[in-house]
């Protein structure tokens, strides 16, 4: 008996996953292999590729709002663990930070303290913290998922 396998549909459901978080990792990478074992491979241009288009088209649709640099990272990674076998992350295709690190300028130390002492912040800070416990990404990026899902654009 011979299955059929709908492309679009998982590359739609790898796309609505990420859009869900770190939670969905599981889902996203259940997701991945399937394309995998049907031998879907995205090719290098969304002009001669359908499957590099239909994940382009849904990346752009469902994540509105969202940095086009944090959208192309996405992209980027789901395209690795389908065509290369690379693990699913949410930062794998950041930046690595470079070499020393400059001290913080003095204004960064100021809005800490401000920040700081905010009657909200010990709950905030939990929030993140237990975010960081449970391997959801690093403290930066657990902290700029939520303010991109709190309506914020995170310049980098």
């Amino acid at each position: 008996m011979t299955t059929s396998f709908d492309s679009i549909g998982t590359i739609k459901s790898i796309v609505a996953a990420v859009h869900s978080g770190h939670n969905a990792l599981e889902v996203i990478n259940t997701k991945i292999t399937d394309c995998k074992k049907a031998g879907l491979k995205f090719g290098k241009s969304v002009k001669t590729c359908v499957n590099r288009a239909t994940l382009q088209d849904a990346m752009k649709a469902t994540f509105k709002g969202v940095s086009a640099k944090t959208v192309a990272n996405y992209m980027t990674a789901i395209v690795a663990a389908v065509n290369e076998g690379t693990p699913f992350s949410f930062s794998a295709s950041k930046g690595k930070a470079k070499g020393g690190k400059d001290k913080a300028p003095s204004e960064v130390h100021a809005l800490l303290a401000k920040l700081f002492s905010h009657k909200d912040f010990a709950g905030l800070v939990s929030d993140f913290e237990t975010a960081f416990q449970n391997d959801e990404g690093t403290l930066s990026e657990i902290i700029q998922a939520y303010l991109e899902s709190e309506g914020y654009e995170i310049k980098e």
